[in-house]
């Protein structure tokens, strides 16, 4: 599975134009095959992000849910078409968001920690969680940040924060 490109697609994803033939195919065929047994699928235990940033660990995984929404939703409409296997990723990144809150007493919209929140707060933005009234909770996510509340009392790695709140590096 070819991570790295999965991540320049879905950065392109977050802007207004449209995605190579070659990218949308990746997306629609080549990323559903590499990772038939997700949300089972060893990622990379670090990733170097497109963006200048490096991830490693367990939000990697949260990291590659959001990718694949965001290149999803791009490359194949509202919904990602509703291709089982992205409607399989938005069940699986919307039931984290909602343990967090619900077991684990995080803020609403938030995930685990400061990292994987930023993942998903352009997810949240961009509303591809259909279970979620994403825009109210991208705000709450954003004014937890704004105001250094919950896992933002510690300042986030300020590239990973500059790429969450205003998009990829040019």
């Amino acid at each position: 599975m070819d991570y790295d490109r999965l991540f320049v697609i879905a950065d392109r994803a977050r802007g207004r134009g449209r995605l190579a033939a070659d990218d949308v195919d990746f997306i629609r065929d080549e990323v559903p095959a590499a990772l038939v047994d997700y949300p089972r699928f060893r990622p990379p235990k670090k990733i170097n992000h497109p963006s200048g940033f490096s991830v490693s660990d367990a939000p990697v995984h949260t990291f590659v849910k959001s990718a694949l929404l965001l290149a999803g939703t791009k490359a194949l409409g509202r919904r990602c078409g509703g291709h089982p296997f992205y409607e399989h990723v938005e069940e699986n990144l919307a039931m984290g968001v909602m343990r967090s809150n619900f077991h684990g007493g995080a803020p609403r919209g938030t995930y685990c920690c400061s990292q994987c929140t930023l993942a998903t707060l352009p997810v949240l933005e961009a509303g591809a969680v259909r279970y979620f009234d994403c825009a109210p909770l991208a705000k709450a996510v954003r004014g937890l940040i704004d105001r250094r509340e919950w896992r933002f009392k510690t300042a986030p790695n300020p590239k990973m924060l500059k790429w969450a709140l205003e998009g990829p590096a040019p």
